[in-house]
């Protein structure tokens, strides 16, 4: 029994001394490799605006706001129905009043991406003069899809010379190099959320690289 316990004993030793072992050389192995944040914002002063359109009034003037729409889509294609909706702000049966169509209120909202400040005011004295309900709100900015894609490339260029800097200085010794293995492009999530870039007129890129070092 006692040559039993001594076995297992000497075995878990062996045991634990290899996986010691094992951590100390995935540690030594890390320690030839570098990993860095490479990010870049800039300004885009250049870029439209994302508007938020909605009309919240009663059901008789529903026709005629959804005229005025279409007519505006005409100009504005991209313009986009995210909503629409018809309730009731109370229930009429809980006063024992019968339901007429008059206590129906309408809920339309469309997004609307303009080039400039200028269709902002366009759009509002357009309504005015037809004397409708509406809310109208600037949510963003907007940038084409072709400026987009252009800025893109710019800012990933950007994040990789700054992640190439902080290579530069991680890595030691001026005479050591290093060799990128690999670069991934990050989301662009800033610290004043996900719509950080569209309400302060910013574009950002992030990218991860990792490199190994040369002696």
């Amino acid at each position: 029994m006692k040559k039993m316990q001594l076995w297992l004993l000497a075995v878990s030793g062996s045991a634990t001394i290899l996986v010691s072992c094992q951590v100390r050389e995935t540690s030594e192995d890390e320690k030839h490799f570098i990993e860095v944040i490479g990010e870049h914002e800039q300004v885009t002063p250049d870029a439209g605006y994302r508007l938020n359109l909605s009309y919240n009034g009663p059901m008789k003037q529903r026709a005629e706001f959804q005229s005025w729409a279409d007519s505006v889509k005409k100009v504005f294609p991209e313009m986009m129905k995210v909503n629409d909706n018809i309730y009731m702000n109370y229930m009429p049966e809980q006063t024992g009043k019968p339901i007429k169509p008059e206590m129906y209120q309408v809920g339309i909202t469309y997004m609307i991406s303009v080039e400039d400040s200028a269709a902002y005011g366009q759009l509002t004295d357009d309504l005015l003069k037809h004397n409708i309900p509406f809310n109208l709100n600037m949510t963003g900015t907007f940038v084409n899809p072709q400026d987009r894609l252009k800025l893109q490339k710019q800012l990933l260029a950007k994040a990789v010379e700054n992640a190439k800097a902080k290579l530069d200085f991680l890595k030691g010794s001026d005479d050591r190099t290093y060799e990128i293995i690999s670069i991934e492009e990050l989301d662009n999530m800033q610290p004043y959320g996900p719509e950080y870039y569209e309400y302060n007129r910013r574009m950002a890129s992030r990218v991860r690289v990792k490199a190994r070092l040369l002696d």
